[in-house]
């Protein structure tokens, strides 16, 4: 009896801890219908996988505040033209993205230009073709 105890709680964990990294590593929080653009001071950024993270100083007409953004891994900014320290934090950036759904501030980055005016972008997912005036990523 405690074999077949030991069997299904390793199923239910298996089935259980595969949704939830699924439902993690999921961009269908991201309306990729819409873009949006901000400008702000890098405070954080870590390019590592499975997914980026970016987080913004920004100050526009809402105030000055960190805004979050997540983006592709780290193999899809190095194939866009991203390199170690094309990026670092103090360094006023333009980044393009995909809104949340909700509503909430940041986004999917989709684009940036970096702070020396180099321009990297991804073709976003059902896109025919990247963001608007940036270097095309074959992902």
């Amino acid at each position: 009896m405690s074999k077949v105890r030991v069997t299904l709680a390793a199923i239910v964990l298996t089935t259980f801890g595969v949704s939830a990294a699924q439902a993690h590593h999921s961009a269908a929080m991201f309306d990729f219908t819409r873009s949006g653009e901000l400008e702000g001071v890098v405070k954080d950024i870590r390019v590592i996988n499975p997914h980026m993270s970016l987080t913004l100083v920004v100050t526009d007409t809402k105030g000055t505040r960190n805004v979050s953004f997540e983006g592709h891994s780290v193999n899809n900014f190095y194939r866009a033209g991203w390199r170690p320290n094309s990026v670092k934090v103090g360094d006023k950036i333009k980044v393009k993205f995909a809104p949340r759904k909700d509503g909430g501030d940041g986004g999917f980055v989709n684009a940036f230009t970096t702070a020396q005016g180099q321009e990297i972008g991804f073709k976003l997912p059902g896109a025919a073709a990247p963001a608007s005036g940036t270097k095309a990523s074959t992902n």
